[in-house]
């Protein structure tokens, strides 16, 4: 994750090649596909506490009824979630797609303009097949100088979210990334306490626009 990157070097991806876990929670109620890297996947922790999982368990909580696919897959940058989009989200045929990509691109030290390209391609292949789409940004950690490629990275997804008028989540990792306690032991990662806590304000940005599709 961006806003967790630490002991990683500019060429090392945060996340370890993986298949996504089992898809689908509830029987009704709008779908959601949340197409992401390990941060979606649920890196280091059992299938129930992944992040996708976890916001269906909210919304069940609450009485919204909702279905959703956690199409993470570990170690994926931009263009590995742009190659499988027509299988992992279009072959599904959802209301909604939560695209969290990013964060592999920024630590393998991909030019920022390729990234930008890869996400502006995805969304472009969600409105074609009539799919909403909210765009999860991730910060890098770092202070975002001007001019710096973190800079550059960092206005990625503001920029695209304006284009495009997206639902636009500004940062996945807030209350999280900056208490050791709620990481794994890697440092970026969210243990699974981090990652209800990720859940519940994730949940309550998408309740809106789930209860739109109802």
């Amino acid at each position: 994750m961006l806003v967790a990157c630490g002991a990683p070097t500019p060429a090392t991806a945060i996340d370890h090649a993986d298949s996504a876990p089992e898809p689908v929670i509830e029987e009704s109620g709008p779908l959601i596909v949340f197409l992401g890297d390990s941060l979606t996947a649920g890196f280091g922790l059992a299938a129930k506490d992944a992040l996708p999982e976890q916001v269906a368990k909210i919304f069940k909580d609450d009485g919204i009824e909702v279905r959703i696919i956690n199409a993470g897959v570990s170690g994926d940058t931009t263009a590995n979630g742009l190659a499988r989009f027509g299988w992992s989200v279009a072959a599904t045929d959802p209301d909604l797609v939560v695209v969290a990509l990013g964060a592999n691109d920024y630590l393998m030290g991909i030019d920022p303009e390729i990234t930008k390209q890869n996400l502006s391609a995805i969304v472009q292949k969600a409105k074609e097949s009539d799919i909403d789409c909210v765009l999860v940004d991730l910060q890098p950690r770092s202070a975002l100088d001007a001019g710096s490629r973190d800079a550059v990275f960092a206005a990625i997804y503001p920029d695209l979210a304006a284009k495009f008028s997206l639902e636009y989540y500004p940062a996945l990792m807030t209350g999280v990334q900056d208490k050791p306690e709620l990481l794994q032991t890697d440092g970026l990662h969210p243990t699974a306490q981090g990652v209800q806590i990720i859940a519940r304000n994730l949940a309550q940005f998408l309740e809106p626009i789930v209860e739109s599709h109802e």
